[in-house]
C-alpha cells in the first residue's frame, strides 16, 4: 500500500522531461542509483534539522521532477485565466448517482468497511451484466473483474503486476504521463512510437492522427512483454477503427508474451456516429486483454476513484494482488443500474457532443485550427496563426520548464495575455518526438457552458493581437 501512494504521488509529479527518459533510465540507472544525488535538491524540504539524519528517497521516485501540470495550473491561477487544460469536470455527476453515494455512506457499517478485495459483490456483478453483453461474452463477475482506487490505480497495479527490470513496453505517443510513472516504478523500459498528423496542412479531425504500422511493429521485440493503448485516445480525441485494431492486433499476435492493457475510460464519449471498437473482442485478443475504465469520466464523479479491470481469470488475479480497496462501490452498483434504465449514456453523449462543437466553433472564431475529436472530451487545436518574438511566452514561466518548446510558450502566452489556459501537446511525447507537435495545444471542453461561454469570449480576442497573423484559409 505504501508502494502505491508512492506511485500515486509520482503519477503527478512526472514531467514532459520523463516521457523522454531513455530506455536506459527507465531501466538500467534506476538500478545503479546514479541519479540519487540530483533528487535530493527537490526533496531537500523532507530534511531535519538532526545532523545524524538525511532522507534519501528510493531511486525510482527520485527523478521526479515538476511537470507541465505544475507550470499551467497555477499560472492559470495567478492570471485568472479560464483554465481548459485540466481534464475534469467543473459540474457535479447526475442527482441519481449523488443520491446513490448517500445513501450507501448511511447505509450502515457493512458499507463503510473493508470490502473483498476483487471488488464489492453487487459492483461487480453490475459490471458484468453490463459489460458482458459489450464484450461478447459472459463474465465471471469474480474471477474476471477487479476494482480498484480508479483507473490510475488499475494501470499501476496492472502494469507492476505484469512487467519488472528487463521487460519493455510500447506505448503511443502522445501519451498521458500516468503511464509513466507507473512504468518507472516497476523497474520495466519503455518504447515510443508516435501518433503523427497524416498531413500538417490537412488535419481536420482526429481521424488525421495516424500510426505507421511499420515503425510500430519494429518496436517490438522479445523483451516486450506489455503494449499500452488507449482508446478513445487522449489528448487527440481519436477513435481508433476496427481496420487499425486489427492491424495493432496482427502485430501483437506475433510475439506470445505481450499483454496489452486497452485504457477505455472514454468510451462513453464518441461523436459523429463513430463506433468505440474494445480490443478485448477481436479474434485472439481477449485472452491477452486487460480492459480498464472508471466511473469518474463516465458519471462526472473524478474523486470517488472507482476503477476496474476487466479480463481473464489469470490476468485478473496477478493484478488482484497488487491493488488495494475502495470505497463507494455499492453507489457505483446503483449508478449502473439506473443509468440502463433512464438512457443515461445517450444523454452524456449528446451533452458532450453539445460542449465539443461550442468549443470547436469558438476556437475557430478565434482564428485557430481545431481537430475536431470523434471521442474523449478534449480538442486539439493548431495554434501556427498565432506568432511570438522575443522572450514572448517565456518571461513569465513559474517553472522554467518548456521554454526551448514552441507550444508551450504559445500555451503561456494564451494562458497570461489571452486568459484561456491549454496544455502544450508536446508535453504528451517524449523529446526525441516532441517536434511532431510544435504547434499543437490540447483544450479541454469538460467544463460547464458558462466556464466555456467565457473561454470562448477571450479567445475572440487572439484576432485583435499584435500576435496574430491570418492566412488565405482563414474564414
Amino acid at each position: 500500500k505504501g508502494e502505491f501512494m508512492i506511485a500515486r504521488r509520482s503519477s503527478q509529479l512526472i514531467s514532459s522531461h520523463h516521457h523522454s527518459l531513455s530506455r536506459s533510465i527507465l531501466s538500467s540507472s534506476l538500478q545503479k542509483h546514479n541519479i540519487v544525488s540530483s533528487s535530493l535538491r527537490f526533496f531537500s524540504t523532507m530534511s531535519t534539522t538532526s545532523s545524524e539524519y538525511k532522507y534519501i528517497p528510493a531511486a525510482r521516485v527520485s527523478s521526479f521532477e515538476p511537470t507541465v501540470w505544475h507550470e499551467f495550473s497555477p499560472l492559470a491561477k495567478q492570471y485568472n485565466a479560464v483554465n481548459l487544460g485540466q481534464g475534469f469536470p467543473d459540474f457535479d455527476g447526475p442527482e441519481f448517482v449523488i443520491e446513490a453515494g448517500k445513501k450507501a455512506v448511511g447505509g450502515g457499517a457493512v458499507m463503510n468497511q473493508y470490502t473483498r478485495s476483487g471488488g464489492h459483490m453487487r459492483l461487480i456483478d453490475s459490471l458484468a451484466n453490463f459489460y458482458g453483453p459489450l464484450l461478447g461474452r459472459k463474465i465471471n463477475a469474480t474471477e474476471e473483474i477487479v476494482t480498484t482506487v480508479g483507473a490510475s490505480e488499475a494501470l499501476f497495479a496492472a502494469i507492476n503486476a505484469m512487467v519488472g527490470p528487463g521487460d519493455e513496453i510500447v506505448m503511443l505517443e502522445p501519451v498521458f504521463d500516468i503511464y509513466m510513472g507507473a512504468a518507472i516504478m516497476s523497474g520495466a523500459s519503455t518504447k515510443f512510437v508516435p501518433l503523427k498528423p497524416k498531413n500538417d496542412t490537412e488535419c481536420k479531425t482526429s481521424d488525421d492522427w495516424v500510426l505507421d504500422m511499420e515503425e510500430f511493429e519494429k518496436a517490438f521485440n522479445d523483451k516486450t512483454k506489455l503494449f499500452i493503448i488507449n482508446n478513445p485516445h487522449n489528448p487527440t480525441g481519436k477513435v481508433f477503427t476496427r481496420k487499425e485494431l486489427e492491424d495493432i492486433s496482427a502485430v501483437v499476435k506475433k510475439f506470445p508474451n505481450v499483454t496489452v492493457i486497452s485504457d477505455e475510460v472514454y468510451e462513453w464519449m464518441t461523436f459523429d456516429g463513430v463506433e468505440h471498437i474494445r480490443i478485448a473482442t477481436l479474434p485472439g485478443m481477449w485472452e491477452r486483454t486487460l480492459t480498464i475504465s472508471s466511473a469518474g469520466k463516465t458519471f462526472s464523479i473524478t474523486g470517488w476513484k472507482i476503477g476496474w479491470g476487466i479480463g481473464p481469470k489469470y490476468i485478473v488475479q496477478s493484478v488482484m494482488n497488487a491493488h488495494q480497496y475502495t470505497p463507494f462501490q455499492e453507489a457505483v452498483a446503483v449508478a449502473f443500474e439506473e443509468a440502463q434504465k433512464r438512457g443515461y449514456l445517450k444523454e452524456l453523449q449528446a451533452m458532450y457532443l453539445k460542449k465539443r462543437d461550442f468549443l470547436v466553433k469558438a476556437l475557430e472564431e478565434a482564428g485557430l485550427k481545431p481537430v475536431v475529436p470523434k471521442g474523449a472530451y478534449f480538442v486539439v487545436a493548431d495554434l501556427k496563426n498565432i506568432k511570438l518574438s522575443g522572450n514572448e511566452g517565456k518571461e513569465k514561466t513559474i517553472t522554467g520548464l518548456g521554454t526551448h518548446l514552441h507550444d508551450w510558450n504559445l500555451c503561456r502566452f494564451l494562458t497570461t495575455d489571452v486568459g484561456v489556459a491549454a496544455i502544450p501537446l508536446s508535453a504528451f511525447y517524449s523529446t526525441e518526438h516532441q517536434h511532431v507537435t510544435t504547434d499543437f495545444a490540447r483544450f479541454c471542453f469538460c467544463k460547464t457552458d458558462g466556464v466555456l461561454e467565457e473561454a470562448a469570449k477571450r479567445l475572440k480576442s487572439i484576432k485583435s493581437t499584435k500576435n496574430y497573423v491570418s492566412n488565405k484559409t482563414d474564414a
